[in-house]
Protein backbone atom coordinates (compact mmCIF):
# COMPACT_ATOMS: atom_id res chain seq x y z
CA UNK A 1 0.00 0.00 0.00
CA UNK A 2 3.17 2.49 1.06
CA UNK A 3 4.62 2.17 -2.27
CA UNK A 4 1.49 2.49 -4.05
CA UNK A 5 0.56 5.61 -2.31
CA UNK A 6 3.86 6.82 -3.40
CA UNK A 7 3.69 5.67 -6.77
CA UNK A 8 0.29 7.73 -6.75
CA UNK A 9 2.48 10.90 -5.22
CA UNK A 10 4.65 10.86 -7.90
CA UNK A 11 2.34 10.39 -10.77
CA UNK A 12 0.37 13.19 -9.15
CA UNK A 13 4.20 15.77 -9.39
CA UNK A 14 4.67 14.41 -12.72
CA UNK A 15 1.43 15.34 -14.35
CA UNK A 16 1.48 18.79 -12.19
CA UNK A 17 4.44 20.08 -13.72
CA UNK A 18 3.03 19.26 -17.25
CA UNK A 19 1.03 22.18 -16.68
CA UNK A 20 2.04 26.35 -16.32
CA UNK A 21 2.89 27.79 -12.91
CA UNK A 22 -0.39 27.59 -10.54
CA UNK A 23 -1.82 30.88 -9.90
CA UNK A 24 -4.96 32.45 -8.25
CA UNK A 25 -7.92 33.43 -10.54
CA UNK A 26 -10.75 35.33 -10.04
CA UNK A 27 -13.72 32.57 -10.99
CA UNK A 28 -16.00 35.25 -10.84
CA UNK A 29 -15.44 35.53 -14.70
CA UNK A 30 -16.83 32.57 -15.53
CA UNK A 31 -20.02 34.43 -15.48
CA UNK A 32 -19.36 36.86 -17.94
CA UNK A 33 -17.99 34.01 -20.41
CA UNK A 34 -21.05 33.05 -22.49
CA UNK A 35 -21.84 29.32 -23.84
CA UNK A 36 -19.51 27.60 -21.59
CA UNK A 37 -19.42 23.82 -23.20
CA UNK A 38 -18.01 24.82 -25.82
CA UNK A 39 -14.62 25.53 -23.45
CA UNK A 40 -12.62 22.79 -22.65
CA UNK A 41 -10.44 22.75 -19.25
CA UNK A 42 -6.82 21.98 -19.51
CA UNK A 43 -6.34 23.47 -15.75
CA UNK A 44 -9.03 25.71 -13.78
CA UNK A 45 -5.48 28.38 -12.99
CA UNK A 46 -2.42 28.79 -14.65
CA UNK A 47 0.01 31.64 -14.14
CA UNK A 48 2.51 31.81 -17.49
CA UNK A 49 4.41 34.87 -18.94
CA UNK A 50 4.73 35.92 -22.44
CA UNK A 51 5.30 38.59 -24.73
CA UNK A 52 1.85 40.65 -26.55
CA UNK A 53 2.11 40.06 -30.50
CA UNK A 54 -0.91 41.33 -31.29
CA UNK A 55 -4.29 42.36 -30.41
CA UNK A 56 -7.43 41.94 -32.05
CA UNK A 57 -9.87 44.52 -31.27
CA UNK A 58 -14.03 43.13 -30.66
CA UNK A 59 -14.93 44.36 -33.47
CA UNK A 60 -12.76 41.50 -35.47
CA UNK A 61 -14.42 39.48 -33.02
CA UNK A 62 -17.66 40.65 -32.80
CA UNK A 63 -18.73 39.10 -28.86
CA UNK A 64 -16.73 42.19 -27.38
CA UNK A 65 -14.14 40.07 -26.10
CA UNK A 66 -10.34 41.09 -26.86
CA UNK A 67 -7.96 38.15 -28.49
CA UNK A 68 -4.48 38.42 -27.80
CA UNK A 69 -1.75 37.15 -29.46
CA UNK A 70 1.08 36.41 -27.47
CA UNK A 71 4.35 34.91 -27.77
CA UNK A 72 5.08 32.43 -24.76
CA UNK A 73 8.13 32.56 -22.41
CA UNK A 74 10.23 29.41 -24.07
CA UNK A 75 9.06 27.72 -20.49
CA UNK A 76 5.26 28.04 -21.81
CA UNK A 77 5.23 27.40 -25.58
CA UNK A 78 4.45 23.99 -25.50
CA UNK A 79 0.82 25.14 -24.39
CA UNK A 80 -0.02 26.61 -28.11
CA UNK A 81 0.22 22.96 -29.67
CA UNK A 82 -0.57 20.53 -26.61
CA UNK A 83 -4.02 18.88 -27.32
CA UNK A 84 -5.80 16.15 -25.02
CA UNK A 85 -7.07 13.58 -27.95
CA UNK A 86 -10.80 13.45 -25.91
CA UNK A 87 -10.83 17.32 -26.11
CA UNK A 88 -10.17 17.32 -30.09
CA UNK A 89 -13.54 15.46 -30.85
CA UNK A 90 -15.43 18.52 -29.84
CA UNK A 91 -13.74 20.65 -32.36
CA UNK A 92 -16.52 22.58 -34.36
CA UNK A 93 -14.48 24.09 -37.33
CA UNK A 94 -10.92 23.88 -38.39
CA UNK A 95 -7.88 24.14 -35.94
CA UNK A 96 -7.34 27.61 -36.39
CA UNK A 97 -4.16 27.94 -34.59
CA UNK A 98 -2.27 28.37 -37.39
CA UNK A 99 -3.47 32.02 -37.69
CA UNK A 100 -0.29 32.97 -35.92
CA UNK A 101 1.48 29.90 -35.83
CA UNK A 102 3.63 29.60 -32.59
CA UNK A 103 1.31 32.41 -30.42
CA UNK A 104 -0.81 31.44 -27.70
CA UNK A 105 -4.13 33.38 -27.75
CA UNK A 106 -5.08 34.78 -24.26
CA UNK A 107 -8.82 36.39 -24.16
CA UNK A 108 -10.12 39.22 -22.11
CA UNK A 109 -14.02 39.02 -21.72
CA UNK A 110 -16.25 42.00 -22.12
CA UNK A 111 -14.00 44.35 -22.97
CA UNK A 112 -15.52 46.46 -26.15
CA UNK A 113 -18.66 46.73 -28.00
CA UNK A 114 -20.73 44.03 -29.09
CA UNK A 115 -21.23 43.94 -32.87
CA UNK A 116 -22.96 40.36 -33.10
CA UNK A 117 -26.65 40.37 -33.97
CA UNK A 118 -29.50 37.53 -33.42
CA UNK A 119 -28.98 35.24 -30.73
CA UNK A 120 -25.71 35.36 -30.42
CA UNK A 121 -25.32 39.11 -29.90
CA UNK A 122 -28.09 38.49 -27.35
CA UNK A 123 -26.53 35.48 -25.29
CA UNK A 124 -23.44 37.48 -25.34
CA UNK A 125 -24.81 41.00 -24.17
CA UNK A 126 -26.40 39.04 -21.28
CA UNK A 127 -23.16 37.48 -20.07
CA UNK A 128 -21.33 40.94 -20.15
CA UNK A 129 -24.29 43.00 -18.93
CA UNK A 130 -23.29 44.74 -15.94
CA UNK A 131 -19.68 44.36 -15.88
CA UNK A 132 -16.84 46.55 -15.13
CA UNK A 133 -13.42 44.73 -15.69
CA UNK A 134 -10.50 46.05 -14.66
CA UNK A 135 -7.81 43.79 -16.39
CA UNK A 136 -5.60 46.06 -19.03
CA UNK A 137 -5.09 45.44 -22.37
CA UNK A 138 -0.92 45.34 -22.39
CA UNK A 139 0.41 47.61 -25.42
CA UNK A 140 2.26 45.17 -28.49
CA UNK A 141 5.64 44.63 -27.34
CA UNK A 142 5.06 44.82 -23.65
CA UNK A 143 6.26 41.68 -21.70
CA UNK A 144 3.48 40.51 -19.40
CA UNK A 145 2.35 37.79 -16.75
CA UNK A 146 -1.05 36.55 -17.30
CA UNK A 147 -3.16 34.40 -15.02
CA UNK A 148 -6.40 32.61 -16.28
CA UNK A 149 -7.50 28.78 -17.10
CA UNK A 150 -5.89 26.75 -19.45
CA UNK A 151 -8.60 25.92 -22.11
CA UNK A 152 -9.26 24.30 -25.45
CA UNK A 153 -11.73 26.26 -27.60
CA UNK A 154 -13.93 23.79 -29.71
CA UNK A 155 -15.27 26.91 -31.58
CA UNK A 156 -11.32 27.69 -33.06
CA UNK A 157 -10.16 24.57 -32.28
CA UNK A 158 -7.00 26.42 -30.59
CA UNK A 159 -5.45 26.64 -26.97
CA UNK A 160 -6.18 29.67 -24.92
CA UNK A 161 -5.92 31.08 -21.73
CA UNK A 162 -9.73 32.23 -21.15
CA UNK A 163 -10.98 34.25 -19.46
CA UNK A 164 -8.09 36.42 -17.73
CA UNK A 165 -8.65 37.37 -14.74
CA UNK A 166 -4.92 39.20 -14.34
CA UNK A 167 -2.26 40.57 -16.81
CA UNK A 168 0.10 42.60 -15.61
CA UNK A 169 3.28 44.16 -17.39
CA UNK A 170 6.82 43.17 -16.27
CA UNK A 171 9.31 45.81 -15.07
CA UNK A 172 12.95 45.26 -16.63
CA UNK A 173 15.01 45.34 -13.18
CA UNK A 174 17.94 48.09 -13.29
CA UNK A 175 15.80 50.56 -15.68
CA UNK A 176 15.91 54.12 -15.04
CA UNK A 177 12.29 55.46 -15.44
CA UNK A 178 11.16 58.64 -17.34
CA UNK A 179 10.31 61.91 -15.00
CA UNK A 180 6.82 61.96 -14.70
CA UNK A 181 7.23 65.34 -15.97
CA UNK A 182 9.24 65.18 -19.18
CA UNK A 183 7.26 61.81 -20.32
CA UNK A 184 3.89 64.02 -20.63
CA UNK A 185 5.88 67.11 -22.00
CA UNK A 186 7.32 64.56 -25.00
CA UNK A 187 3.64 62.86 -25.47
CA UNK A 188 2.08 63.76 -29.13
CA UNK A 189 -1.30 62.46 -29.75
CA UNK A 190 -2.39 62.79 -33.79
CA UNK A 191 -4.29 62.99 -35.72
CA UNK A 192 -6.60 65.14 -34.38
CA UNK A 193 -9.91 64.92 -35.15
CA UNK A 194 -8.91 61.03 -36.26
CA UNK A 195 -10.76 58.59 -38.01
CA UNK A 196 -9.58 55.30 -38.06
CA UNK A 197 -6.20 55.28 -35.68
CA UNK A 198 -5.29 57.76 -32.96
CA UNK A 199 -1.77 57.67 -31.83
CA UNK A 200 -0.24 58.35 -28.59
CA UNK A 201 3.39 58.51 -28.93
CA UNK A 202 5.70 59.17 -25.77
CA UNK A 203 9.25 60.46 -27.18
CA UNK A 204 10.52 57.92 -25.06
CA UNK A 205 9.40 54.38 -23.61
CA UNK A 206 8.52 55.30 -19.79
CA UNK A 207 10.48 52.38 -17.86
CA UNK A 208 7.17 52.63 -15.44
CA UNK A 209 3.91 51.23 -15.76
CA UNK A 210 2.10 54.30 -17.56
CA UNK A 211 -1.96 53.78 -18.09
CA UNK A 212 -3.47 55.24 -20.75
CA UNK A 213 -6.76 55.44 -19.84
CA UNK A 214 -10.15 56.13 -22.43
CA UNK A 215 -13.53 57.58 -21.24
CA UNK A 216 -16.59 58.78 -22.95
CA UNK A 217 -16.93 62.89 -22.36
CA UNK A 218 -19.71 61.66 -20.03
CA UNK A 219 -16.64 60.05 -17.86
CA UNK A 220 -17.85 56.60 -18.22
CA UNK A 221 -14.36 54.18 -18.76
CA UNK A 222 -13.81 52.42 -21.95
CA UNK A 223 -10.24 50.86 -21.94
CA UNK A 224 -7.20 51.06 -19.71
CA UNK A 225 -3.91 50.36 -22.30
CA UNK A 226 -0.70 49.90 -20.19
CA UNK A 227 3.18 50.56 -21.14
CA UNK A 228 6.59 49.98 -20.00
CA UNK A 229 8.63 49.01 -22.66
CA UNK A 230 7.35 50.30 -26.00
CA UNK A 231 6.39 54.19 -26.46
CA UNK A 232 3.84 54.25 -28.96
CA UNK A 233 0.13 53.04 -28.59
CA UNK A 234 -1.53 52.70 -31.65
CA UNK A 235 -5.47 53.10 -30.69
CA UNK A 236 -8.11 51.66 -33.41
CA UNK A 237 -11.29 53.66 -33.41
CA UNK A 238 -12.69 52.85 -36.54
CA UNK A 239 -15.62 51.63 -34.70
CA UNK A 240 -16.11 54.14 -32.15
CA UNK A 241 -19.32 56.86 -32.51
CA UNK A 242 -18.15 60.11 -33.62
CA UNK A 243 -17.44 62.64 -31.26
CA UNK A 244 -15.28 63.74 -28.58
CA UNK A 245 -13.03 61.56 -26.10
CA UNK A 246 -11.26 61.81 -22.71
CA UNK A 247 -7.94 60.34 -21.89
CA UNK A 248 -5.59 60.52 -18.35
CA UNK A 249 -2.00 59.31 -18.50
CA UNK A 250 -1.56 57.65 -15.38
CA UNK A 251 1.74 56.48 -13.61
CA UNK A 252 0.25 53.43 -11.99
CA UNK A 253 2.85 52.49 -8.88
CA UNK A 254 1.95 56.23 -8.09
CA UNK A 255 -1.43 56.33 -8.62
CA UNK A 256 -0.13 59.61 -10.35
CA UNK A 257 -2.23 61.89 -13.57
CA UNK A 258 0.24 63.32 -15.49
CA UNK A 259 -1.74 64.85 -18.65
CA UNK A 260 -5.23 64.69 -19.42
CA UNK A 261 -7.20 65.83 -22.17
CA UNK A 262 -9.88 65.08 -24.90
CA UNK A 263 -9.36 63.13 -28.42
CA UNK A 264 -11.98 63.72 -31.14
CA UNK A 265 -13.13 60.67 -33.30
CA UNK A 266 -14.68 62.44 -36.67
CA UNK A 267 -16.58 60.67 -39.55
Amino acid sequence: MKRLLQLAIIICIGFSDAYAQSGICDTSYWNHTYLNNRLKVYDSCVTVTATIYLLDPPFLTGDGDYHIYTTPDSAYAWMVNYRTPSFLKYCLGTDSSAKFAGKLNVEEVCKGTIIDGGTDGAIEKAACNGFNDTVYLPNTGEHVKIIGPFIYDTVHCWNEIHPVSTMVVIPVLGVNEINGAALAEGLKIYPQPANTNVKFQFEHAPHTITLVKIYTITGQQLLIYALYETNTLDLDVSTWPAGEYLYNIVLKDQNKTIKSGKITVAR
